[in-house]
């Protein structure tokens, strides 16, 4: 699965959003907020990649287990199958 294409990730003062561009702005008509974490799954998402090799990316990053780097990974990408942002 990955980041659909034609989404940009912009930091604006303390926010970071993704912001849709393109044919996708009618279609999604919105922005989506990030946090650091948010930012850095969005990031690995941006590549074809399983929730574990996330979760994976995840643990090694900010250090702690996989179960709970799993957990996260799962809700976040739960919120952008919701929000159809991601490609199966």
């Amino acid at each position: 699965m990955k980041i659909r294409e034609g989404f940009v990730v912009r930091e604006i003062k303390d926010a970071i959003v993704a912001v849709p561009t393109g044919d996708i702005v009618r279609e999604f008509g919105g922005i989506i907020n990030l946090n650091q974490t948010g930012k850095f799954m969005w990031e690995v998402l941006e590549e074809d990649r399983t929730v574990e090799e996330v979760a994976e990316r995840l643990a090694e990053k900010y250090h702690v287990d996989k179960e709970r780097a799993m957990r996260s990974a799962e809700k976040f990408i739960q919120q952008l199958r919701e929000a159809n942002v991601i490609m199966e």
